[in-house]
């Protein structure tokens, strides 16, 4: 009890400065996105002068018998899955079947939805979506069990270095980057897809079929959800590859048109190239994470109870307890919703501390949809979706993502 009144107590006293500590490392300009065509161009292809892939035909995205270690055991029925992305790295990937005093579904019989999830910059899956603070979870905490409760397939994805999926030493020296994330969702929806998807005579990646013009037809195809970081993820995602998902939900992101992520040095002081490749790369660092930053995206007094709180901590520091090293985000100043011709909807908290009121309107007006939701929940920070007004957050998701089916 003493070492949860002093975590509770730390928490209390530095939050506030944690986050704007947190705020203070992205680097901000005036400047206008710069011109994506080029980069966009290259996410789609296979190879790519700056990411070398190993050739696709190797490796499908189909599960594989090869299985990672847990890290959190049973966890009262979490499904696993392992699938190898198109250079053979393995990726975890998590699911829940319906609990038996699960909710009706909301779908009709004929009409099944999946949507996959993405985690933030710092925590992995199992705490961000499936946080349980009993075995049954009784208080509904878990949006993955939520959403199964309610009739999706749903799925949440650990990027590179994240929870139970390793980190990439063997080519991108324990890095993580958005360009690699993009392409690893890419190997995912397409694993979803064939095991879920009734548009079977539907071309995965043919961008000319869609049904987004004919708003009576229910869009089978994967839905994708981002959150914070993961939002920027989903959202060049979705620039890209369009074809591939029914509906985008942006929650939470952090995407400011003002922001611009700066190449590194080529360089380093002695001459030698640094960031040409890989190879050259000194490997990611093993910073250790903590419980303060477990506890950050806190900030709002009441909104959470003590209990879930440090369950979160305790459920983040065990899966993740080695900080992810993010390299390369200037590939995420391609991120341009003008470009996204998907179904969106854009959902944050009111009082979300990471997000700029003027980026989200920026980012809410630009999208090249027309289907488009903008959502704010009262009352709610950056996690709003384990806060005690959860409920709002997934009735709003769901309400979006069954406005054309259901009920």
């Amino acid at each position: 009890m003493s070492t949860t009144m002093s975590i509770l107590t730390r928490k209390r006293s530095i939050l506030a400065a944690a986050a704007i500590a947190r705020r203070t490392l992205l680097p901000v300009t005036t400047s206008a996105i710069p011109p994506a065509a080029a980069f966009l161009t290259s996410l789609n292809s296979k190879q790519s002068n700056n990411a070398p892939i190993r050739p696709s035909r190797h490796f499908s995205a189909a599960e594989t018998s090869f299985e990672l270690p847990s890290k959190t055991g049973p966890r009262n029925g979490l499904h696993r899955h392992t699938i190898l992305a198109d250079d053979g790295h393995p990726l975890r990937i998590y699911s829940r079947t319906p609990s038996s005093n699960a909710s009706h579904s909301f779908l009709s019989p004929k009409t099944e939805r999946s949507i996959l999830m993405l985690h933030g910059r710092t925590w992995s899956a199992q705490p961000v979506f499936d946080l349980r603070t009993s075995e049954e979870d009784e208080k509904k905490q878990s949006v993955l069990q939520s959403l199964s409760d309610l009739g999706f397939r749903a799925y949440a994805l650990d990027l590179r270095g994240f929870g139970e999926t390793p980190r990439d030493t063997e080519k991108s020296g324990g890095y993580t980057t958005p360009r690699r994330c993009v392409q690893d969702v890419k190997c995912v929806i397409d694993w979803i897809t064939k095991r879920h998807c009734s548009d079977t005579d539907a071309p995965i990646n043919n961008d000319a079929y869609n049904t987004y013009d004919d708003p009576t037809v229910v869009n089978t195809k994967p839905a994708l959800l981002g959150w914070s970081q993961g939002a920027l993820v989903a959202q060049v995602y979705a620039q890209t590859h369009a074809s591939s998902i029914s509906d985008l939900v942006l929650f939470g992101s952090i995407y400011d048109p003002r922001v611009i992520y700066p190449r590194k040095p080529l360089y380093d002081p002695s001459g030698k190239q640094i960031n040409s490749s890989p190879d050259n790369k000194p490997p990611a660092p093993e910073i250790p994470n903590t419980d303060i930053a477990a506890l950050e995206d806190f900030t709002l007094p009441g909104t959470i109870c003590d209990e879930a709180a440090l369950t979160f901590s305790s459920l983040a520091l065990t899966v993740d307890s080695i900080k992810v090293a993010w390299d390369d985000l200037h590939e995420f100043n391609v991120a341009n919703p003008a470009l996204i011709h998907v179904p969106t909807m854009v959902i944050c908290g009111s009082q979300d501390p990471y997000v700029s009121w003027e980026a989200q309107r920026e980012l809410y007006e630009r999208l090249g949809s027309e289907d488009k939701v903008w959502c704010v929940l009262p009352g709610c920070d950056h996690a709003a979706h384990i806060l005690k007004a959860r409920k709002m957050f997934l009735r709003s998701v769901v309400g979006f993502l069954l406005r054309k089916d259901g009920y």
